[in-house]
Order: structure tokens, then C-alpha cells, then sequence
């Protein structure tokens, strides 16, 4: 019996029940199975919104357990404009980029500052903020200008996970670092002598100062500037493309103007650094 060729029995077997049951069975590429985060949260009909509640006047809990602030109004204004609701989840500092990197959120609103070492597992949007760090101390602490603090006998304050890990190192090496989960332990621990100093962005230095009159004030010298993004899963195109436009429109239409004044009251810095 002459055998049959290779390619003969191949074209034969393809259009066999044996063949099209295995067809049936492969398994289906893994985008076919899992839609992106914009198709989820529109399916959801709800965005998971990750803020932080300590932060004052980015974000503060009322009376009734409900966060407020700047950011908090930037997560409401963003969700309507997808036509979904808001789902808020308070978060610490460290967990604003593992809760990202996990899926647990779909976005970060949290005085968040992009840079290299995060972006390397999270994506960011285009700034909305821009602002920069400085330390903050008593009235009567000793040290007047940064480098003061360059010390050993001085505890600074940060919080962990944040970027304030990499900067103040970076100009008071010799100082003590404490570090903390949140800006409330943070302040608690200014407040109550358990550290002598504490490095946060001076939109919320000022804001404490002014609600502790006679209390605190700033040194002299920055430890650097931060541009403050929306964070993002990395590897979501289609959702980084959506987020980072309406950031864009966010800026361009004055919303973000108005709403700065509400909550800071005075006027928006400029958003894009100086060179």
C-alpha cells in the first residue's frame, strides 16, 4: 500500500471531528479573556480610587467618616466624567503603589509623586500638581536652615514608602530617619518630641502651620520638588491614554485652578517645572 504523504494526512485530519474538537479546546489568548481596566470599569460601572485620609487639605476624614479634600474632589470630578461612581479606599503610604501593582486599585489620587524607581512597576499620569519638599519643626527647634539638620542628634520624620525615603538622605545624610505609615503619625511625632523634624511637601507644612498658629514653621532650603500625579497600573494603554487626557483637560479648563483655590486658598503654582 502506497503511504499517504505527510501533507495529505494534515490536510485530511484538518477538517476531521478529531481535529476540530482540539481547536474547540485550546485555550483562548489571555487578552481574549480578560478585558482592560477601562472596559471593567465601565462594565463595574464604578472606579476603585485609592486616597489617603491624613493629609490635610489633600484628603482629611470628616466627623461623619467620610474623606474630604483636594484630592478627594479630583476623584469625584474624575469619575463623573467616566460616567461611573467613585469607589474610595483609603490607603497608607506604601500601599498606594502595591495596591496598583496587584490590581486592588484602579487608580491612586494621593498627593502621589512620580518618579523612576516607581514607574518602573506603576505608570503616571501628567502632573497636576507641582510643589516641593521641606522640613518642618517646632517654633523653637534650633535649626533654622536644612543643613542644620544634618545631624545625628536630630530625628527627621518621613513616611514610608514615600519619596521622601530617597531625598532627605540625599541632603542630610547624617540625620536619624523615623519612619511612619502615614502624615497624621508623622505630625504626632513632631508634636509629642518623638521626632525633631518632619520632611513633607510644603503645601502641607503650611497648611499645619496655619492651623497650629505659633506652633511650627518650615527651615530654609528644599530637599527637592515632586510632580503630583494620578498612578496607574502599568501595561493598560488604552486606560493611561483615557486618565491622562482628562488630566490634560483637568489642567486646561481651570478646574484644577478653582479647585486648588478652594481647598489651599491661593492660587495654583505652576504645574510644569522650570529648567
Amino acid at each position: 500500500m502506497k503511504p499517504i504523504p505527510r501533507r495529505s494526512l494534515h490536510a485530511a485530519l484538518a477538517g476531521s471531528p478529531l481535529a476540530l474538537a482540539a481547536t474547540l479546546a485550546a485555550p483562548a489568548p489571555a487578552h481574549a479573556q480578560q478585558p482592560g481596566i477601562l472596559q471593567q470599569v465601565l462594565s463595574r460601572g464604578s472606579v476603585r480610587i485609592a486616597v489617603l485620609a491624613s493629609l490635610p487639605p489633600f484628603a482629611q476624614m470628616t466627623p461623619s467618616g467620610q474623606p474630604e479634600g483636594y484630592d478627594i474632589d479630583i476623584a469625584h470630578m474624575l469619575a463623573a466624567s467616566l460616567k461611573v461612581k467613585p469607589e474610595l479606599i483609603v490607603t497608607d503610604i506604601p500601599t498606594r503603589v502595591t495596591g496598583l501593582q496587584t490590581r486592588k486599585f484602579d487608580l491612586t489620587i494621593a498627593d502621589f509623586t512620580r518618579n523612576v524607581d516607581r514607574s518602573t512597576t506603576i505608570a503616571f499620569t501628567d502632573p497636576y500638581l507641582f510643589t516641593g519638599g521641606k522640613a518642618m519643626v517646632l517654633i523653637d527647634s534650633p535649626a533654622k536652615v536644612l543643613t542644620d539638620l544634618n545631624d545625628p542628634k536630630y530625628r527627621i520624620a518621613i513616611d514610608r514608602g514615600g519619596t521622601a525615603e530617597v531625598m532627605v538622605p540625599a541632603v542630610v545624610p547624617k540625620a536619624q530617619l523615623v519612619r511612619f505609615n502615614t502624615e497624621a503619625d508623622e505630625f504626632a511625632a513632631l508634636m509629642n518630641g518623638q521626632a525633631d523634624a518632619m520632611a513633607e511637601d510644603t503645601l502641607y507644612n503650611q497648611r499645619q502651620i496655619r492651623d497650629h498658629p505659633g506652633k511650627l514653621r518650615e527651615t530654609e532650603g528644599w530637599f527637592g520638588s515632586n510632580e503630583i500625579c494620578i498612578g496607574l497600573p502599568a501595561g493598560d494603554f488604552d486606560w493611561w491614554r483615557v486618565i491622562n487626557l482628562w488630566v490634560h483637560q483637568f489642567n486646561a479648563s481651570g478646574d484644577n485652578a478653582r479647585l486648588f483655590r478652594k481647598w489651599f486658598g491661593f492660587d495654583l503654582p505652576k504645574i510644569q517645572a522650570q529648567f
